[in-house]
């Protein structure tokens, strides 16, 4: 099935990583692509999931594009986008995560078109998870969950900088 975690409230990778350690739980094959997260950044999610059997992280060198917006960001979601597709075909894994997929498509950083057709093409028995704010309203069609997370109330309106441990 195909999950979407989405909106602009905290959660969504969270949610995903949350999701991927109850299926390494149950002995499922996990992989998750970080997209726009710089491998500088090393957040709790990835030191703990590190730690866990049957489950894979794959980063690359991107920044978020409110930051960097160059070509090599679009060169190297090229690359994730690609090794991501590799993945899901691999017969390899039961779930693939693809964290802040949402931002990539809805910035233009690879080709809506091309994510939707990967979309109808993958296999019934890989579970498939997107997470990122952005326009959902192409993908969501073919989602069997769909959760917003909803910014109601958030400490960075207070000026309260980003916590270790809580925000990353």
């Amino acid at each position: 099935m195909i999950h979407i975690y989405t909106g602009n409230g905290k959660g969504k990778t969270t949610s995903s990583f949350g999701l991927a350690m109850r299926a390494s739980g149950q002995g499922l094959k996990v992989i998750i692509f970080q997209f726009l997260k710089p491998k500088s950044l090393v957040t709790g999610e990835e030191i703990s999931a590190k730690k866990i059997k049957n489950l894979k992280i794959v980063k690359y060198e991107q920044s978020h594009p409110m930051f960097n917006a160059g070509a090599d960001v679009k060169k190297s979601i090229k690359k994730a986008m690609t090794e991501a597709k590799k993945a899901i075909f691999s017969k390899r894994y039961n779930m693939v995560i693809l964290d802040e997929i949402i931002n990539v498509l809805d910035q233009g950083f690879a080709e809506k078109k091309d994510f939707l057709e990967l979309i109808k093409k993958a296999p019934k028995d890989v579970e498939l998870v997107f997470t990122g704010r952005g326009d959902i309203s192409d993908i969501e069609q073919f989602a069997d969950y769909v959760t917003i997370m909803i910014d109601k109330k958030h400490p960075f309106r207070q000026r309260v900088n980003a916590r270790r441990g809580i925000e990353y």
